[in-house]
């Protein structure tokens, strides 16, 4: 997205400039009063929906401290009625969006969030550089959810969008939709975390496993890059400790210090390309891949509530097909055959036992027969709703994995590039 890469670089440029306040109503800045951390739309893009996350501020009231963030939009669909909004958000108001839009599309790849916490080391969650990166990938979700044909459409996100703070809260507390899964009974949730669907066609078993594999080779790319990123800080501080100790050196043998001095700056400059990679390498790479590791866990959550649907049909297929052998055994077998019935029958017939039990199977037969045809389309909608939607995800994927590694190719390029013109000062000085 265009316009998302646009807002991310001038975040990088600018990592400390976020406001700060003592209430929720009065908002003060905390450092460069005269610049903001604040994106702008890409005049380039052309989607009909995009949304800008910009200009943090910390709030500190009597019960708690949080962040909330300026979401901006900018529209030219027929079902908003402005075509720019500014609103404010907080964490939990992103969280309760995507635990809705989940509820309620449970077989689409419901982009991630990015985790409370920081990632790969313990630091506070008001420090800015977690900030930053929170808010980029906030602004990432966001995005995700304006390019989906679908989500983008849904009155909960619209309203994420457009209300006011006060209009949103009471949006929240108000809707009680449930979604294609909301009224899955728990015995049926409890059944579906042990029982494995017996038809699963082919096509979703190499769905599971393909996510399932991209997820483990992203999940090593993470421990590798983290392993890399070691190594080469540990590099970085030995080179820049090379040049105060050739200094050092020159004292002491005045002869060699014209080659001194060249190796000294050429350790020099390659610390400095070192420094602009390691600094690079969490949000160009580190960062990125996690928050698609995440996304490949929103697409197994896809994949098993997909699962949960065939075996909502196959349980209801299966009660159907023990009523209806019952039936059959009540007609077939002779009335000697069936066995004695107290209480309530004690005082009846064999005749008027059979007729009574075979009354109640054909009314369970018929209330059987209506939900395993309920259970049949809501199988068959589940399976077309994730066939389009992962077929999307694979397409989009693809592109941003892509974009990923290309960026960091352009990074190692850059470096080397500025290492080979230390290397070359320190040639052209030893030639003269």
């Amino acid at each position: 997205m265009s316009g998302s890469d646009n807002l991310e670089g001038d975040y990088l440029d600018h990592p400390d400039k976020m406001k700060n306040s003592n209430t929720v109503e009065a908002l003060t800045e905390i450092e460069n009063t005269g610049d903001t951390m604040k994106g702008s739309f890409n005049l380039n893009d052309l989607r009909d929906l995009q949304v800008l996350l910009d200009q943090p501020q910390k709030h500190v009231t009597p019960f708690e401290t949080y962040i909330s963030y300026q979401v901006s939009t900018k529209t030219s669909r027929i079902e908003f009625e402005k075509q720019n909004y500014v609103v404010r958000r907080r964490y939990s108001d992103f969280e309760w969006l995507r635990n809705q839009l989940a509820l309620c599309y449970p077989t689409l790849i419901v982009p991630p969030l990015p985790e409370k916490h920081s990632l790969f080391e313990q630091i506070d969650r008001y420090d800015r550089d977690f900030i930053t990166s929170r808010m980029q990938l906030l602004h990432r979700f966001l995005n995700r959810l304006a390019d989906h044909p679908v989500l983008s459409c849904d009155k909960k996100y619209q309203a994420f969008l457009i209300d006011t703070p006060v209009e949103f809260s009471t949006f929240k507390k108000s809707f009680t939709g449930f979604g294609l899964f909301g009224r899955m009974s728990e015995s049926l949730q409890n059944m579906a975390s042990s029982y494995v669907a017996k038809g699963r066609t082919v096509e979703f078993e190499k769905m599971s496993e393909y996510v399932d594999k991209l997820s483990e080779k992203i999940h090593t790319m993470e421990k590798i890059g983290q392993r890399i990123q070691k190594e080469r800080t540990a590099y970085l501080q030995d080179l820049q400790t090379m040049q105060p100790i050739l200094n050092q050196w020159q004292a002491y043998e005045p002869n060699l210090s014209e080659g001194l001095q060249a190796i000294g700056e050429a350790a020099n400059t390659c610390a400095e390309a070192q420094r602009k990679l390691v600094e690079n390498q969490k949000p160009s790479l580190t960062v990125p891949l996690h928050e698609y590791r995440l996304y490949t866990e929103a697409a197994k959550d896809s994949l098993r509530n997909r699962d949960s649907a065939q075996i909502d049909y196959e349980v209801h297929m299966e009660q159907l097909c023990r009523v209806k052998a019952e039936q059959t055994q009540l007609e077939t077998a002779p009335l000697s055959d069936h066995p004695v019935m107290f209480g309530m029958n004690m005082w009846k017939s064999p005749e008027q036992v059979q007729q009574q039990r075979m009354q109640q199977l054909e009314a369970g037969a018929s209330t059987l027969a209506q939900q395993v045809e309920a259970s049949r389309d809501k199988m068959e909608c589940a399976n077309e709703n994730l066939r389009a939607d992962f077929e999307r995800w694979n397409q989009v994927k693809s592109r941003d994995l892509k974009s990923i590694l290309q960026e960091m190719a352009d990074l190692h390029i850059q470096m080397y590039e500025q290492v080979c013109s230390g290397i070359n000062l320190w040639t052209d000085s030893f030639r003269n």
